[in-house]
């Protein structure tokens, strides 16, 4: 999806008025895309090493270190991707080698400390979700209001969902000491966080309304933003694993669906 994302940002909102064609004969664009995936991967795969204890007690089905795989060949595999990403991104240009570079050494220090603090780790985890994206805007040098309203409304989305995904797994973050929100705070102060959140989303909304109006652009904000009106309320009511599984799911959709809805930006 990551990839996705930077394919469509590349064609429609860095492009403009540029040959699609030729964007897609560029090789570097191809190049950096493709390093900034394995640099992902790898950040998969040291925090998914960080989390055995807690996953092993969250969601033991998806659990693979030790069972389908070693811990050892999962660490070489992220020091190999991790490698070939940079040594791939020097080919694009310095900048694009140095974004990425700081970009594994962030994935790798959210995994081993921000993601048990209470805020900091959901923060940290929004902004390494979109970071992807500056790749991109590194390389053609664009960066408008709109994007930046666009990866506002996004942002904010996935600080909910990384909340929501910290109410899931509260149970083992409690047993290996995590100091998530929920455990911080308590659920209720938890969920008036996650709806101040989901208001907070009507201003990126209401900046793009007031510069594009009623137009095509704005299909999926409005589509957004009545979707989050509606969440609002399911949270208003939500007490079980249940309701907060299918409020993560409501803003999985949203995320995906904000990808797909870059050539409207």
């Amino acid at each position: 999806m990551v990839m996705i994302a930077q394919y469509l940002s590349a064609l429609f909102l860095l492009n403009k008025g540029g040959s699609k064609l030729e964007l897609l004969l560029d090789p570097k664009l191809h190049i950096s895309i493709f390093a900034t995936a394995f640099i992902i991967a790898s950040g998969f795969i040291i925090n998914s090493f960080y989390d055995l204890e807690r996953d092993t007690v969250n969601r033991p089905d998806r659990v693979i270190f030790n069972r389908l795989v070693s811990q050892t060949t999962c660490l070489n595999f992220y020091f190999f991707f991790n490698t070939v990403g940079v040594v791939m991104s020097f080919y694009v240009g310095k900048s694009v080698m140095l974004f990425n570079f700081l970009f594994s050494i962030a994935l790798w220090f959210y995994s081993h400390k921000l993601k048990k603090k209470a805020f900091l780790g959901e923060l940290s985890a929004a902004l390494l979700n979109i970071a992807p994206f500056f790749v991109v805007v590194i390389y053609y040098q664009i960066f408008t209001f709109d994007i930046f309203l666009y990866l506002s409304f996004i942002g904010l989305m996935i600080i909910i969902r990384e909340i929501i995904k910290d109410v899931l797994s509260e149970k083992g973050d409690a047993i290996f000491g995590y100091e998530t929100l929920p455990i911080k705070i308590g659920m209720k102060g938890t969920k008036q966080t996650i709806g101040l959140f989901m208001l907070m989303t009507i201003i990126p909304f209401a900046v793009l309304y007031k510069v594009h109006g009623v137009s095509l652009v704005m299909g999926y904000f409005f589509l957004g933003e009545l979707v989050i009106l509606i969440s609002l309320f399911l949270l208003k009511n939500a007490s079980r694993t249940e309701d907060f599984e299918r409020l993560n799911t409501i803003y999985k959709f949203l995320t995906i669906l904000g990808v797909f809805s870059i050539p409207l930006v």
